[in-house]
């Protein structure tokens, strides 16, 4: 007798939801209406199977518990919903475009219905085919946007300019986390923008940038710079040997001109304290910061004899 109320159960939601399916297969339909009736369809179908299972829950406790191959009423739900609407391969492809459709508005600065997202991303989830239905394109959609920007940016703003832009992406794309994209999706899309904006950038960021960022003593940028380079493999450790060249470089002028020897001593301590205070404030006081700040003055210190050292 269960069985039997199982069985008809069965083929009364199939037997629904196969004709569920015409509406979304006209021939021209605009995106985010399609998206919407794609919203009402799955939240209708999700509160019926859950009165379904109200309805019918002393055989979801008895029936399905005792026979393992028999899916739950809820599950049940969810498989058909998946085999009939959103595996054929119109509806997904449309369901899919529309999302990548107003991630890219909200990208480029419109506003667009974070709630509709939401619901459509957990109805993917849900159906267990957020991976391989969205998350691919969605991450190859991100990878071709943020290359784009990155290659145009790096050439038209100032480095500090392009770093506050690449912190706002990296804040943007964690909002979207948040809001609507499932933390599955959380390690390859951050990856993702640091590498296009960031890891691809490393050496113009670093020769455009650091050496008017420590001669100005811009001490906001440079902790940015190196927060930011610090997300990327080697980031830091190329901002400290670019440091490193800069401090050599600018301490030479200092102790290589004879005509300078009477402002000498007053100009290393400056430069000194100077660089111990980004160090500080900039550096968080690394120690591979440290050791090659003190490398480095050694290095251009020697360059006259022992002039320097003798003065000092």
């Amino acid at each position: 007798m269960a069985e039997q109320v199982y069985c008809q159960l069965k083929d009364l939601v199939e037997n629904h939801t196969k004709n569920m399916v015409q509406q979304f297969l006209g021939e021209s339909m605009d995106k985010l209406i399609f998206m919407k009736k794609m919203n009402e369809a799955w939240s209708g179908h999700c509160q019926q199977i859950i009165m379904c299972r109200s309805i019918f829950l002393f055989l979801d406790r008895t029936y399905v518990l005792q026979h393992p191959g028999v899916l739950s009423i809820w599950d049940l739900g969810l498989d058909t919903f998946r085999r009939h609407i959103l595996t054929h391969q119109l509806v997904q492809t449309r369901t899919v475009e529309g999302i990548l459709m107003l991630i890219e508005q909200e990208r480029h600065g419109d506003m667009v219905d974070r709630s509709l997202l939401k619901s459509l991303l957990r109805m993917l989830a849900d159906l267990q085919i957020y991976q391989d239905a969205f998350e691919k394109k969605f991450l190859a959609a991100t990878e071709k946007l943020y290359a784009a920007e990155g290659q145009k940016l790096i050439n038209d703003l100032p480095v500090p300019g392009y770093l506050a832009h690449a912190e706002k992406r990296l804040r943007e794309e964690n909002e979207r986390l948040l809001h609507y994209l499932d933390q599955s999706s959380k390690w390859q899309l951050i990856h993702t923008v640091e590498k296009q904006l960031l890891a691809q950038h490393l050496s113009s960021i670093l020769s455009k940038g650091l050496d008017l960022l420590l001669e100005e003593n811009r001490t906001e940028d440079l902790q940015l710079m190196y927060n930011l380079l610090g997300r990327v493999k080697t980031g830091q450790q190329e901002l400290c040997s670019k440091m490193a060249e800069y401090v050599k470089k600018r301490g030479k002028v200092i102790v290589i001109n004879p005509e300078k020897d009477k402002t000498m001593v007053q100009e290393l301590l400056d430069f000194k304290e100077k660089l111990d205070k980004i160090l500080r404030q900039c550096f968080r006081n690394n120690d591979k910061f440290v050791t090659s700040l003190k490398d480095s003055f050694e290095s251009f210190i020697n360059q006259r004899q022992n002039k320097p050292a003798e003065m000092i």
